[in-house]
């Protein structure tokens, strides 16, 4: 049995006693801290039945440390065996078919489409293009160069793509190339045009995260370089828009909002617009430590923050196996919250907080696991600094924002489905390489799912899809990740 078993199990037994692991045997012997013998005895004995009380938990929990142990061994069966002891089954997605880009490998069919649509650029016929690319398309989206040609052509011809397009397709040269990296996110040929596309539109922040993940995620391509280039290039661009963006708003702000401060006598009522701006010209690092210190002290406060040096140090271990494979250096940080709903989030430049619920609730390390590198891919992918960038309150920004309402438009309501698509790929290959079972955040899901009764509307408080949606997506991700 692992060095790491014992660890993780005291800390969730920590938890779930509520009482700080000062020693830890299989078992009952635990560190009670109280002010009399007798005081002593009677928390010993209520630990005894919360024990027995959790004891098919805690064994279940054993048999998925075992099963994680042997898997990072490299002994894939064994760990099979007593994962499925453990693990809840699921139906097999379908496989997505392999990329194409010689013509011809398609069927004739397939041949006869794409034979058509460059027939009609030649003689500039619009329902000669884009009727035979999208029915090339809806039959073999395997073949590459359709999703290119396609976007091309819905370029030069942006209207008559548009008007082309039927319920369900994409009406744009950008719809069509992201839903092409979604079908295929390792071509780099597809991904070349879509961050193009983006640059065009100066979306240049979404350019920089596509190119990252792909230098990250695929670092052994040799393409990487190229796009771990790209993600610099356009984040430098970003910044340079967003600042002079942000410095004509602040100077907008600082005047309305000390307008209003004097007329209100309300001076210290939250985070001004201009101090808001200030905080974001700092950049993503610094910008995420002065929120993170502000929630952190709020937390002390309440009484929420869990300063138990096993918990963190558990947690920052499982964090530090992930941070390496991030693709960006940030001084990653991890906070506790006690807390029992199923939640954690990340603030930009790699903050997480973790509430204790979710650490409960991970049957194994490999869900925990799951769980950060998909925060941590947030943090890594700059949504949370993009929302409050060019979210909504950067339009009002002469308002006085309250904490509470800051970090709930940084971590938003919900990402994007394209923000979670993108952390769900990015944390499960991180997951993957960092030696965990590929399935730690889908088997977390399913707990949440489980608990909520399937419900549409659950308690991860609005910052993701339900879980129900959650449990299948990720199904079929792992599959396409094989």
């Amino acid at each position: 049995m692992t060095r790491a078993f014992p660890v993780a199990q005291a800390v969730k037994l920590s938890l779930i006693l509520g009482v700080t692991t000062g020693s830890y045997l299989l078992g009952s012997n635990f560190k009670v801290h109280a002010e009399s013998g007798t005081d002593a005895h009677r928390q010993a004995q209520i630990t005894n039945v919360k024990l027995a009380q959790n004891s098919s938990d805690i064994s279940r929990f054993q048999t998925f440390a075992e099963a994680d142990e042997l898997y990072q061994k490299g002994q894939l069966q064994a760990a099979e065996n007593l994962y499925r002891k453990v693990k809840s089954e699921f139906a097999a997605s379908d496989r997505r078919r392999t990329a194409i880009y010689e013509v011809e490998k398609l069927p004739g069919d397939g041949q006869v489409y794409w034979r058509n649509a460059n027939e009609g650029l030649q003689q500039n016929l619009d329902s000669k293009i884009f009727l035979p690319l999208q029915l090339l398309l809806s039959n073999y989206p395997e073949f590459i160069k359709g999703h290119l040609l396609l976007a091309e052509a819905c370029q030069n011809k942006p209207e008559a793509c548009k008007n082309s397009a039927k319920d369900g397709q994409p009406k744009n040269a950008l719809e069509v190339l992201e839903r092409a990296v979604e079908l295929y996110p390792d071509e780099p040929e597809l991904l070349k045009a879509k961050i193009k596309a983006l640059e065009k539109e100066q979306k240049f922040l979404e350019a920089s995260i596509a190119a990252r993940q792909f230098a990250t995620i695929y670092v052994d391509y040799p393409e990487a370089p190229e796009f771990e280039k790209l993600a610099e290039k356009n984040l430098q661009r970003h910044h340079a828009k967003l600042n002079d963006d942000l410095r004509f708003q602040g100077i907008f702000s600082a005047v309305v909002g000390g307008v209003k401060a004097f007329s209100t006598k309300d001076w210290q009522a939250g985070v001004s617009g201009f101090e808001t701006v200030s905080m974001l010209l700092q950049g993503e690092s610094a910008f995420g430590k002065e929120v993170a210190d502000k929630l952190v002290k709020q937390y002390q406060q309440e009484g929420k923050l869990l300063e138990d040096p096993q918990v963190l140090s558990y947690v920052r271990g499982i964090g530090g196996r992930l941070e390496p494979l991030m693709g960006r250096k940030f001084d990653y940080e991890y906070y506790v919250i006690q807390d029992s709903s199923i939640n954690a989030f990340a603030l930009p430049g790699g903050k997480v907080f973790v509430n204790t619920g979710a650490i409960l609730a991970a049957n194994s390390e490999a869900e925990l696991a799951g769980l950060l590198s998909h925060e941590l891919a947030h943090a890594v992918l700059s949504h949370g600094f993009q929302r409050v960038a060019q979210g909504k309150f950067i339009s009002s920004l002469s308002n006085v924002i309250p904490m509470p309402d800051m970090l709930q438009e940084m971590v938003g309501k919900e990402h994007s489905r394209e923000n979670e698509r993108q952390a769900d790929i990015l944390g499960t290959r991180v997951l993957t390489k960092a030696g965990y079972a590929a399935d730690g955040l889908r088997n977390l899901m399913a707990t949440l799912n489980a608990k909520s009764g399937g419900k549409s509307e659950t308690s991860w408080q609005s910052t993701h899809p339900a879980p129900a949606e959650r449990v299948t997506y990720l199904e079929n991700l792992m599959a396409l990740l094989d």
